[in-house]
């Protein structure tokens, strides 16, 4: 028993100082001073925010279709309507003017093309025709004449003097033969090619110019395309909205009312030039409206001015524009058009990325970056690769990193 102590001794303090040894060379691996950071791989989101108003994502304006009078208005700005119902009258009396001018001229050249169509078996031609039957009958009997009178002059019963009449009267018969041929062709040509042509081309133009004025006509009672709100246009000269009145002579294209579409809601807004090329078509955003801090309604990027707009100030900035989702109903949640709403849109969102202190990383670009890392307090720090993506307001931001502990230095 004397003899195996020191074989026992000896063989444990070589397992000591064999852990010892490993110890110290595990910590050898982690700088000094610093910290251990608690890490969980998250997804991160970067936003951009605006401010901006809440308006009708469609307004139509409606024009005067014809010159004329409002004989009657229905509705008032600010009133909602129903899809289809009446808004205001125009008075027809001078539209009915040329709408009858247009009827007297559609029958005049439709006859007028009818007759070119049948000229063939028209008076004109078939009286042209005649004629020239009429001259070939001369003609034959000219000829028969002539060589009647020829044949009593060889037998010397006529002078010769009978003989030249003959002739002479033969000679004009063919004469107006040549002439009703002539005749009968200029007539024949008046009902062909381009002249029919030109007879239908006229025909159809003041067709289509009755038609147009009928379905003015028909267009005397303004009606809602859809269902929306009422407005007075806005004057394009003045800039300012211009209601109007019972009896009022307006012009064909007259900006009348203004319609906006409440079912489809958006938000006005402005971005700096600095962040104009963050942000892109089909980008999700949350809106908030001023006055209902509790609503966040959902939308997404529908339009990014391409031109800064005309303001004074320092810098340019540019419209743009996010369309509210139409469930839940805007409208509903008690959002109303003109309200001043912020709006947070989503410009990027990287999954199980990580934010570290610029002092838990080492390495360089060439190379790659690491960091000390370890599961959790009991396990072994180790050298653990990231990829760099962007830097963030608290340190950069990371991938390739699991849930754990990373080694920050002070």
């Amino acid at each position: 028993m004397i003899e195996r102590r020191p074989a026992t001794a000896i063989l444990l303090a070589l397992v000591v100082s064999v852990g010892g040894i490993g110890w110290w060379q595990a910590q050898r691996t982690v700088p000094d001073p610093g910290r251990w950071l608690r890490v969980e791989p998250t997804t991160l989101e970067a936003h951009l925010g605006v401010v901006g108003r809440i308006q009708a994502a469609r307004q139509v304006t409606l024009t005067a279709p014809f010159a004329g009078t409002l004989e009657a208005i229905s509705v008032q700005p600010g009133q909602p309507v129903r899809a289809g119902q009446a808004l205001l009258a125009l008075d027809t009396t001078q539209l009915a003017i040329e709408l009858r001018q247009a009827q007297a001229e559609r029958l005049k050249t439709r006859a007028a093309w009818l007759e070119l169509r049948g000229w063939d078996s028209g008076a004109e031609v078939t009286r042209a025709r005649r004629a020239v039957q009429a001259a070939r009958r001369d003609v034959e009997r000219g000829a028969a004449s002539l060589a009647e009178t020829r044949q009593l002059f060889t037998r010397g019963i006529v002078a010769r003097l009978e003989v030249d009449a003959a002739q002479q009267q033969l000679d004009g018969a063919r004469q107006a033969l040549v002439s009703a041929e002539d005749e009968l062709g200029q007539a024949l040509a008046r009902g062909q090619g381009e002249q029919v042509q030109i007879a239908e081309m006229e025909a159809a133009n003041a067709q289509a110019r009755y038609e147009a004025l009928q379905r003015l006509q028909a267009r005397r009672v303004l009606r809602a395309p859809f269902a929306g709100l009422v407005v007075a246009p806005l004057d394009s000269a003045q800039g300012a909205q211009t209601p109007i009145q019972m009896g009022e002579a307006v012009a064909q294209g007259t900006p009348l009312l203004a319609l906006q579409d409440l079912h489809r809601l958006q938000v006005l807004a402005a971005v700096p030039q600095m962040d104009v090329q963050k942000v892109k078509e089909g980008l999700c955003a949350q809106v908030r409206v001023q006055g209902l801090a509790e609503t966040v309604l959902a939308g997404q990027v529908e339009q990014v001015g391409l031109q800064a707009q005309q303001e004074q100030g320092a810098g340019a900035w540019f419209e743009l524009r996010i369309a509210l989702d139409e469930r839940p109903d805007p409208l509903a949640l008690g959002v109303r058009l003109g309200m001043s709403a912020q709006v947070q849109i989503r410009l990027r969102s990287t999954p199980q990325a990580v934010v570290l202190p610029l002092e838990a990383l080492h390495g360089n670009a060439v190379e790659g970056y690491w960091v000390m890392f370890r599961r959790d307090a009991e396990s072994v720090a180790r050298q653990a690769p990231v990829r760099v993506d962007l830097p963030q307001v608290a340190g950069v931001q990371v991938q390739g990193l699991e849930a754990g502990w990373v080694w920050v230095a002070d």
